[in-house]
């Protein structure tokens, strides 16, 4: 039974003791601005330059800091892509991110070669079968130390597949019951099976800490209340880049850093402003966090000035109070 058609380059071997994070980054939408909209955008993505191609503002200086840690100096901390965009692409793209400063480690990519030789298109925008497909088998290749964060964003799928994903490492959702909710979510019937036996043949490990995703479709934060903790929403790098310092991942100067990378690609303080009280409304600061993240903005040059900070939403506390063992993809995605 052959899987879907991906096409998988590592650069780095993990020891097999190896322990701690590794960084799983989608790249369209995600980092780079893709124009996935259209046919015509599509068929457009492989003829073009490193230099045409457009970073999401902020992303890849975030994606420098996670690769760095928290300390002075880098930790090297393992970065890995994913792409929908044809493997072709891969030199474009890894030529763009060596113009971005990032250092990372291996990327997959979609076969599109592959896919239309299947005689099944549909799987050119079919993406939970290719990035299940993608995690699981970037997953094989990881020692059980290895706690994964994925980021992501909300075009498309990355909310449910990642939440599908952390469920099925950690055992939430049944590998017997696999295949069933991945044809409920669209996935067809022959590559539905072939995940739930490369799952079956999975050592798991340590599995997903938590996934980020870029909120572009999505205009209300709230629309992500049944996913957390696991899986957060988030209003581009500056939010993500403060809760990656909360958990420890990124320095409070990276928060700094990654707020002027903002102010630089004119993004304004008010905005980012609103992006520090939707953090707090969220719960996902507390009151003694607020002073210093405004500090450290301000003396990386961005001053966010008075904000009118409300008390956290109750509904979010209870958030962030929920059990990590709870299943973290949405009901209506699952399925009874």
């Amino acid at each position: 039974m052959s899987g879907y058609p991906i096409d998988r380059v590592s650069y780095r071997t993990l020891d097999p003791d190896w322990e701690g994070e590794v960084v799983i980054a989608d790249i369209d939408r995600t980092y780079l601005a893709t124009r996935f909209s259209s046919m015509k955008g599509m068929l457009r993505i492989p003829f073009e330059r490193a230099a045409q191609k457009r970073d999401i503002e902020g992303m890849a200086r975030l994606l420098r800091e996670l690769r760095r840690g928290p300390g002075r100096s880098t930790r090297d901390t393992p970065l890995f892509f994913l792409s929908a965009s044809p493997k072709q692409l891969r030199r474009v793209i890894e030529r763009k991110m060596g113009l971005d400063g990032i250092s990372f480690d291996g990327s997959t990519f979609k076969d599109w070669g592959r896919v239309f030789g299947s005689g099944r298109p549909s799987r050119i925008k079919e993406q939970i079968g290719f990035k299940l497909t993608a995690l699981l088998t970037s997953r094989s290749h990881m020692p059980p130390g290895a706690h994964e964060l994925l980021l992501g964003d909300d075009l498309e799928t990355d909310p449910i597949t990642y939440g599908l994903y952390a469920d099925v490492l950690a055992g939430r959702i049944p590998t017997t019951d696999l295949a069933r909710v991945l044809r409920r979510n669209g996935v067809g019937a022959s590559d539905a099976e072939y995940i739930e036996r490369v799952r079956r043949e999975l050592e798991p490990g340590r599995g997903v800490r938590r996934a980020f995703i870029r909120l572009e479709r999505h205009q209300d934060t709230d629309d992500f209340l049944e996913y957390g903790p696991g899986v957060v929403g988030c209003r581009g790098a500056f939010q993500m880049a403060v809760v990656h310092w909360r958990m420890g991942l990124v320095s409070l100067a990276a928060v700094g850093r990654v707020a002027a990378a903002l102010a630089a690609r004119k993004v304004s303080p008010e905005s980012l402003g609103r992006r520090v009280v939707d953090l707090r409304r969220r719960a996902m600061l507390d009151e003694g966090e607020l002073p210093q993240v405004l500090q450290t903005v301000r003396e990386h040059g961005v001053d966010l000035g008075d904000l009118a900070v409300p008390d956290p939403d109750p509904r979010w506390v209870e958030v962030w109070q929920r059990s990590r063992h709870r299943v973290w993809t949405p009901e209506a995605f699952v399925g009874s």
